[in-house]
């Protein structure tokens, strides 16, 4: 059957294969659509959404498959766009990065009436992110991620640019307005470690949401955990409605839990770079705030054991690295500072509720030790 037929036996009544989720981001709305197997349905989803077509950009990092290019590529084609196909090879994530783009659209002779379709990871993806929120007073972004944590985290949160020599320094909200996740694209091994990121941006996600989005991933663990797609699709949907939900709030608290078990993450990479990999730093660093929480009388010592069933049910381990207890309260420390006057940290009060909360020396001083203490 041709990508035509498939789309036309859609529209007959057949049930397609994607699944559809309207995603609250601030200011507005986000079309998303997850499922297998659906790359070729995303341009006649852009055609609906652009009315008349005019060009679309199609940017994409340099190790994306020629065949996704292509199907894309000719796809939009065939919905009517003047398609100007864009590699950006290797991409930083910084303002240098978003001038290079910028230039590239400029050539293409994009304009605030077309739309840009990204294709890649988390750094592409909050490029384009970034242009497109001020391309000519704003255009169009569609995103289709490459790998399962981008797609849980891009379009809703996408990555700070890098400036000053500093790391992720220059925010920016959601702009993407159509997200495109194929399971075939973004791989469903729930052993790799990208599904692992996911689990715990998964786990992140649900505790700054409400005790509700716990409980629906916690009888969804399982499942994730074997691998099962239909699962994974509606939690990509839940986790996506949930994490656009948190980051578009009004309450700066509120958006602010979404730091739950980052800070003590890139503290641990820091200090033993190549030797722990990102989704068990993240897992770890709630697991650590979940502890800091029970300390400060703000969480159950029932619902921090909560927190790590749910990590371990979804195979998150848990670092096997020795560090300085000292270095770590440090780099934990001089993070925070980075970015606040005040040294505090997103600890969870209850499941499905995080907030900063003021640290002391002593107290951090305290559990960093335990933590050093108790890897083998």
């Amino acid at each position: 059957m041709s990508d035509d037929e498939k789309s036309a036996a859609g529209e007959k009544g057949a049930p397609l294969r994607s699944a559809r989720q309207w995603v609250v981001v601030r200011g507005t709305s986000m079309d998303l659509r997850v499922g297998t197997g659906i790359l070729f349905e995303f341009p006649r989803v852009l055609r609906s959404a652009a009315g008349r077509p005019h060009a679309c950009a199609l940017v994409h990092e340099g190790d994306v498959s020629d065949d996704v290019v292509r199907v894309l590529h000719d796809n939009l084609c065939d919905q009517g766009f003047r398609v100007s196909t864009l590699s950006l090879g290797a991409v930083g994530c910084d303002l240098a990065e978003v001038e290079r783009l910028n230039v590239m659209l400029r050539d293409a002779r994009i304009t605030s009436d077309d739309i840009v379709l990204a294709v890649g990871g988390l750094k592409t993806l909050s490029v384009a992110s970034f242009v497109c929120s001020s391309w000519l007073g704003g255009t169009q972004l569609a995103e289709v991620p490459t790998d399962l944590a981008s797609a849980v985290v891009a379009a809703t949160t996408p990555r700070a640019l890098d400036s000053a020599g500093l790391e992720r320094v220059v925010s920016q909200d959601a702009t993407a307005r159509y997200t495109m996740i194929d399971l075939d694209l973004v791989g469903t091994d729930p052993k790799s470690e990208t599904a692992l990121l996911a689990f715990a941006l998964m786990v992140q996600t649900a505790m700054c949401d409400s005790d509700r989005a716990f409980g629906k991933l916690w009888d969804a663990a399982d499942d994730l955990a074997a691998g099962d797609e239909a699962a994974l699709t509606t939690q990509l949907q839940d986790t996506l409605k949930s994490r656009g939900k948190v980051s578009s709030a009004t309450s700066a608290a509120l958006r602010q839990s979404l730091e739950f078990g980052t800070t003590f993450a890139d503290a641990l990479l820091s200090l033993a770079p190549g030797e722990v990999s990102r989704a068990t730093a993240l897992a770890d660093g709630m697991r650590f705030a979940a502890r800091l929480g029970v300390a400060q009388e703000t969480l159950s010592v029932d619902d921090m054991l909560a927190v790590d069933e749910l990590l371990e049910r979804l195979s998150v381990p848990t670092a096997r690295v020795t560090v300085d207890a000292g270095e770590l309260a440090t780099r934990i420390r001089d993070a925070r500072f980075q970015r606040t006057n005040r040294f505090m940290l997103a600890v969870p009060r209850a499941l499905g509720r995080v907030r900063l909360a003021v640290m002391t020396d002593d107290l951090l001083a305290e559990h960093t030790s335990a933590w050093c203490a108790s890897r083998p």
